[in-house]
């Protein structure tokens, strides 16, 4: 239904008395409207997410340095621990996953922002206007296809970061357990040391590896040093071109219907 508004100009001036208002008719589509209200809004915080995952892959491949040269920067590690810090530590690998973790909280929350914005029910159940809710609603799928391609990239982020920060916590805490459950040391038997984090596989989350599991490194067809951190850094990779590609499509019925509303006239007199 179109909406319309009156405006009511009035124009004085000091030599004679002011004329009569005159009286304009400022028409406004629902395309329109939804164009500007909730469409722009949400292509904004989707072109945010864009930005900050595109950061991710490189704090990946950071991380994944990190775990395989240590703290050496000769053997491109890309950095050091800071003066200071204990020697098993790794400075690096810890700040390539809370650059990660940093991700995950703006990601999500634009998310639900533009998850919300496009189940409004203006947008949900048409403005009576046929013409003006088939291109809101082409609008509408392109958007949400490209936000599940975002989601499954937050997925990827926010799951690797759950896993190493519950890696940490289980691995920490096995040297408490290992010195509850220390023997008698008067009776000369040795204890079990507790497992040092470089040498842990983190990706199982503290949980004892399959003795039966295949090292991927050694499978035909797989590039030298092949790791999980690399699949996800080419699942990243791919989300990423998803969404490109849905967005390109959702630009496109964007600038058709925005092409559309430029060409009404903002305002006419009565006749």
């Amino acid at each position: 239904m179109l909406q319309v508004a009156f405006v009511i100009a009035a124009v004085t001036t000091a030599a004679s008395p002011s004329p009569p208002p005159q009286i304009y008719h400022v028409i406004t589509r629902p395309l329109c409207s939804e164009l500007s209200q909730r469409i722009k809004p949400a292509i904004g915080m989707m072109m945010q997410n864009d930005s900050n995952i595109k950061k991710s892959p490189d704090l990946f491949k950071a991380y994944n340095r990190a775990a395989l040269y240590g703290n050496d920067p000769s053997a491109g590690g890309g950095g050091q621990n800071e003066p200071g810090a204990d020697p098993g530590s790794n400075g690096p690998q810890n700040m390539a996953l809370l650059g990660l973790e940093n991700l995950v909280r703006p990601i999500a929350n634009n998310i639900i922002a533009i998850q919300t914005a496009l189940d409004s029910p203006e947008l949900m159940h048409g403005s009576g206007l046929p013409e003006d809710d088939k291109r809101l609603q082409e609008i509408r799928a392109r958007l949400l296809k490209a936000l599940a391609t975002q989601s499954a990239s937050l997925d990827i982020i926010s799951g690797f970061v759950d896993t190493q920060q519950m890696a940490d916590l289980q691995h920490a805490g096995q040297g408490y357990i290992s010195s509850m459950n220390q023997p008698d040391t008067t009776k000369g038997v040795p204890t079990q040391p507790s497992p040092n984090p470089l040498t842990t596989n983190p990706d199982y989350a503290g949980l004892p590896p399959n003795p039966y599991t295949i090292d991927l490194a050694n499978v035909p067809g797989l590039t030298l040093g092949y790791n999980p951190v690399t699949r996800l850094v080419d699942a990243l990779h791919w989300t990423i071109d998803q969404t490109q590609a849905q967005e390109n499509q959702a630009a496109t019925a964007v600038m058709s219907g925005a092409a559309l509303c430029q060409s009404i006239p903002l305002a006419s007199p009565p006749p």
